[in-house]
């Protein structure tokens, strides 16, 4: 179930190599039982669903993948971060 969808984003970033692209992202909020999970839509499938309506009294299958990141602090203790990329979102 979709308990939160945020708006539709794009940022505007410095490419390496030079020039300027834009990150297009979508978030959701999703809940099953007591657990709750946050993913974004990410890039055209972000653009492709940026006005789609997503109800929250409508069940969904939920298709991604995790990407996980460490880095550290300024303390130099390592830190890290997991987060769900959406590929397909589908009411059932």
């Amino acid at each position: 179930m979709i308990k939160e969808v945020g708006a539709y984003s794009e940022r505007q970033y410095q490419k390496q190599g030079g020039g300027s692209e834009y990150f297009k992202s979508r978030g959701v909020v999703m809940k099953r039982g007591g657990d709750e999970l946050y993913g974004e839509m990410i890039g055209e499938y972000a653009s492709k669903n940026r006005d789609a309506v997503l109800r929250q009294d409508v069940p969904y299958i939920v298709k991604g993948f995790w990407k996980h990141r460490t880095w550290q602090d300024q303390n130099g203790q390592n830190r890290h971060e997991n987060m769900f990329y959406i590929t397909d979102l589908q009411a059932l």
